[in-house]
């Protein structure tokens, strides 16, 4: 028994989508409809060591029954995945089992059974620091279906890089740059498969294979965002980069959300109908931060990149990634500024900021309410007045 054997499971839904794994490689899926049983003939070309891969894998079964089943039968998987990581979830289901057996070349043979029950209709299940290899005599997908639905969907998300097993010392790479795959699902009578990938960050496949005569009992929803190349999730599934197409949806309320690095999350609830497509069009707003800002006095003018924004104390929202001017000023006070830097979502807690009244003589140990070098902040009364100022308050007349 070895825990990794789990993840190399889901290598074979890696390879049906591998045509684009980095800008040289190429691939043919055919044919795009089978029957169970029948085989699907997958040729790569020009996969290099060290693609970075990022993939997701769906099985759609229509009208399981009380119980569902799907099996993948002689797969072989030629090249090797390091530093890889899965996430598993089956959708409309009660009780999950994967039973795994794997024959990796010059390492040893390893067998698993995972098994779980759904909350609210969903089993999920991750294992990272993994790697795929090897042929698969046994990879089988089971369990029980809830109570009503018309369909079960197993969604495989995982990420790796292309290199040698460091753990065999045989290998001397990744393997094989070009190389055919040919293998069958059984099972279930009706459903399809959908591959995904992204390579180096890249979304560059999205590819469907028909099992059977499924029936469409699903929707379909069509995601873009400007700017484009957000991150989809659907009901905190991930599914691409926009602009996206996400088939097999079912019927009901549904949370999409897109993310993008620099940009705030979209997030919105969408109602998906039987055979209906359902589109949903994000602006993406850049992201934001806040800068929390008081004083002593209060009730100072608080102003940002010279606008502006209000009086201490106050939480200026809406600031920019990056850097930034803030000032305050206020009547008979000697002004204050400094230089601030946001980064995305950031609430900056600026500490208390101790404004000097402006009929006192600037002083060299004083700067802007701290003692330079000092290493503190002294507590001023604003209604003192310093007779004195040297290394300490010699003489404070009220």
């Amino acid at each position: 028994m070895h825990a990794r054997t789990f993840i190399l499971l889901f290598g074979i839904a890696m390879l049906v989508t591998l045509g684009a794994a980095a800008s040289a490689a190429v691939i043919t899926v055919s044919p795009d409809h089978v029957n169970p049983g029948d085989t699907i003939t997958v040729t790569v070309q020009g996969l290099a060591d060290e693609s970075a891969l990022r993939m997701s894998w769906e099985v759609y079964i229509d009208e399981p029954g009380p119980d569902f089943l799907w099996n993948v039968e002689g797969l072989s998987f030629p090249i090797n995945l390091e530093n890889a990581s899965f996430r598993i979830t089956n959708q409309n289901t009660v009780t999950n089992k994967v039973t795994l057996e794997n024959d990796v070349p010059n390492y040893e043979t390893r067998e698993l059974t995972h098994s779980g029950n759904s909350v609210d209709g969903t089993w999920t299940f991750f294992h990272g620091n993994d790697f795929i290899n090897g042929t698969w005599p046994v990879i089988r997908n089971e369990g029980t279906v809830e109570e009503g639905k018309t369909n079960v969907l197993s969604l495989v998300e995982w990420y790796g890089v292309k290199r040698a097993n460091p753990e065999i010392p045989e290998q001397e790479n990744g393997g094989p740059d070009d190389f055919v795959m040919q293998f069958s699902f059984s099972g279930f009578e009706n459903g399809r498969v959908k591959f995904t990938i992204q390579v180096n960050g890249t979304d560059v496949l999205n590819d469907e294979v028909t099992v059977g005569s499924p029936v469409s009992r699903t929707g379909t929803l069509y995601l873009k965002s400007s700017p484009p190349a957000a991150m989809v999730y659907v009901d905190g599934v991930y599914y691409g980069l926009t602009p996206r197409k996400v088939t097999g949806v079912s019927p009901g309320i549904r949370t999409v959300k897109m993310t993008k690095d620099g940009y705030s999350d979209y997030v919105e609830q969408v109602m998906v109908t039987t055979s209906g497509i359902k589109m949903v069009m994000a602006t993406l707003s850049p992201a934001t931060g806040s800068i929390r800002v008081s004083s002593v006095p209060a009730h100072a003018d608080v102003y940002l990149d010279s606008v502006l924004v209000g009086t201490t104390p106050m939480t200026v929202t809406g600031v920019s990634p990056g850097a930034h001017t803030l000032a305050l000023k206020k009547d008979g006070y000697q002004d204050y500024t400094t230089s601030v830097t946001i980064t995305d979502g950031e609430t900056l807690r600026m500490p208390n900021i101790f404004l000097i009244r402006s009929n006192l003589p600037p002083h060299p140990g004083m700067t802007y309410g701290n003692w330079a070098g000092g290493g503190f902040t002294p507590r001023i009364n604003p209604d003192a007045i310093l007779e004195r100022v040297n290394a300490r308050f010699d003489k404070v007349r009220f």
